[in-house]
């Protein structure tokens, strides 16, 4: 099998990690979203919890990490890279799906990608953060802008567009077909891009 990696990107609620894990099957190649946080613990020695807060904290600034490069790392820094290493040995090593953590960024340039942004309706966003994910929310709107500013935050700090711009990504999909069904237009796709049986 030709080396290649898909990258999925996505709105909170859209599914994105749902569409990531199907397709990852559909294609017979392994899935990589919450295992990065373990393996990123156990490259770095640092806790579990401490590399989940990490991912979920905002870098200021573009200016920040420019700074944040030429002085010692912090230890968010620190496991941030880390993570960044284990995406590239992964992706180097085999053909895989990562969800999230500005994989497509990490990545350009090194391997083969399929980078891919899922996006649904707000009213389906709710329904499912709600229902498949159990979110609690006062107001799930607010909730969800919450959740993907943060998102946003973290990924414009690695890209040269903002996230959610089209031209970062080589699919763009709304899950509102479902997931089977949304997985199975990606998985189209890269048959298609890399000419796969």
């Amino acid at each position: 099998m030709e080396h290649f990696v898909v990258t999925i990107a996505r709105q909170h609620g859209s599914g994105g990690r749902l569409v990531g894990e199907a397709l990852a099957k559909k294609l017979g190649i392994t899935y990589y979203d919450k295992e990065l946080i373990s393996l990123t613990a156990k490259r770095t020695g640092f806790a579990v919890d401490f590399v989940k807060e990490v991912e979920e904290k905002q870098t200021s600034s573009f200016l920040y990490s420019v700074y944040a490069a030429a002085t010692v790392p912090s230890v968010y820094e620190q496991a941030r890279n880390a993570q960044f290493t284990v995406i590239r040995e992964l992706a180097e090593k085999e053909p895989c799906v990562i969800v999230g953590r500005a994989a497509d960024c990490i990545l350009q340039g090194r391997v083969p990608c399929v980078r891919v942004f899922v996006q649904a309706p707000l009213e389906e966003r709710i329904a499912r953060a709600q229902d498949d994910y159990h979110e609690p929310m006062d107001n799930p709107e607010r909730a969800l802008q919450k959740k993907d500013k943060s998102r946003a935050a973290f990924y414009n700090t690695y890209s040269e567009y903002p996230w959610g711009d089209v031209r970062n990504y080589d699919l763009v999909i709304s899950s509102t077909i479902g997931i089977e069904r949304t997985a199975d237009v990606i998985a189209e796709f890269v048959r298609a891009r890399f000419d796969l049986k």
